[in-house]
């Protein structure tokens, strides 16, 4: 068993190019300008996974990344950009069954009278 674990092979740039990340980080950076700390922020986070995703391949033990993400700003900033390209890297890498991404704002999660947030906030996890 350890034997065919290090006997099987993997190119990581091969694996890069079958995974189509580059096509979804290069609409990114036609879609903003600036924000090179995010667009470098979501460029690791590809790296990352697709990393996790190889020795997830071979065998060898990993303990799976955390996946939540905050995206926070001003309006108008590329939040929800930034977000849709992340969910297009987390599907075509095999993390999102579905591929799709449920944006929201407060008055989506918070109810108008006491005890209507959680069921609210239920419902919209629902439909993620």
């Amino acid at each position: 068993m350890v034997k065919e674990i290090f006997t099987t092979k993997y190119n990581l740039q091969q694996e890069y190019e079958k995974s189509e990340i580059q096509s979804v980080i290069d609409i990114l950076e036609s879609e903003l300008i600036g924000l090179k700390p995010v667009k470098n922020r979501i460029r690791e986070i590809a790296a990352l996974l697709l990393v996790d995703k190889l020795r997830k391949k071979l065998g060898l033990v990993s303990s799976s990344p955390g996946l939540n993400m905050s995206f926070t700003g001003s309006p108008g900033t590329g939040k929800t950009t930034v977000a849709s390209r992340m969910a297009d890297i987390l599907y075509k890498l095999g993390y999102s069954r579905k591929g799709h991404l449920i944006t929201v704002t407060r008055d989506d999660l918070v109810g108008q009278y006491i005890g209507h947030t959680a069921p609210k906030t239920r419902e919209i996890l629902k439909k993620a």
